[in-house]
């Protein structure tokens, strides 16, 4: 569909309709380009969740993000949404009609972005957790690249797309917009300790990767407030976890008009904040110790 035709559906057309209409057709031309393959049960040892959070803002696309996780080559055991209490009223029938037990609505306190992992962890202590952003199109193999980045390792965390933290002047960590972005290079794809997943690829975590401080709701609001990702990284590094890149570069293809409402921007600018109060209270990650202790393992 040309700009001009976009043009004019969004002249003629409540906005409303003319979005479900346009960002349709981006769905069915992704899902064109990235047909399924062969379903297939996961290899891990444990059972795979799929989580991810939304609020009411993403809705109207929230749909499609879910029915590309319903088509994953590599089949998982669950598909949780964690929705904040109240906002499932605004939910609208295109999400409705999936949690009909391929995706599992669960209520819970409003944590923003931190929804999609915290809570996870306390209901699956056993599972490995595959987290997605609600504003995406996963291709098929997604899943699959994250599951087989498992094999023969053991506390390593695999990601389609992460940035690598740079160390400054004196020995300190360098501000955020000095990290390597989006690496690709034969380091990231050996487990490495400097590697940050960034959410929108998706992250699987194997179970007990993290430090007990991972879902203290206390410190996560106090030191990375809007920043699941640092808080993440940092809780795993504590508990000595290693990172590895997996799978080719990361295609990111959200829905058109879903990045009103976003994180990133706030992000770039209090980063360096967080991170800093990250350092002050637990430490320089890239100093901390490699090799999960069996005190870290979920029991």
């Amino acid at each position: 569909m040309s700009k001009l035709a976009r043009q004019f559906i969004f002249a003629v057309l409540p906005r409303s309709v003319a979005i479900r209409l346009w960002t349709g057709r981006q769905y069915r031309r992704y899902a064109g380009r990235y047909p399924e393959g062969e379903r297939r049960p996961h290899p891990l040892r444990a059972p795979l969740i799929v989580s991810l959070t939304s609020f009411p803002p993403r809705y109207p696309t929230l749909h499609l993000t879910l029915r590309s996780l319903l088509r994953q080559d590599t089949v998982p055991d669950r598909i949780v949404l964690w929705l904040a209490r109240g906002d499932e009223e605004s939910l609208p029938a295109a999400v409705r009609e999936l949690l009909d037990g391929r995706v599992e609505p669960r209520l819970v306190d409003d944590v923003r972005s931190y929804k999609k992992l915290v809570y996870a962890l306390g209901a699956f202590p056993e599972a490995y957790i595959a987290t997605a952003d609600d504003d995406v199109f996963y291709k098929p193999s997604w899943l699959t690249e994250l599951v087989d980045g498992q094999a023969g390792t053991k506390g390593v965390i695999t990601c389609l797309r992460a940035h690598r933290l740079e160390m400054g002047a004196g020995g300190a960590l360098a501000r955020y917009a000095d990290w390597g972005w989006d690496v690709q290079d034969d380091a990231a794809h050996a487990p490495s300790i400097d590697l940050m997943p960034t959410g929108i690829g998706g992250v699987l975590y194997p179970p007990g990767c993290f430090h007990p401080d991972v879902t203290e709701r206390e410190l996560y609001e106090r030191y990375a407030p809007s920043a699941d990702d640092l808080w993440f990284y940092w809780c795993a590094r504590r508990a000595g976890a290693l990172y590895r890149k997996v799978g080719p570069r990361f295609v990111q293809m959200t829905w058109d008009f879903s990045q009103a409402s976003r994180l990133y921007d706030d992000n770039m600018l209090q980063n360096d904040a967080q991170i800093s109060a990250l350092v002050n209270r637990f430490g320089n990650p890239l100093l901390m110790p490699q090799g999960i202790p069996a005190v870290a393992v979920s029991e």
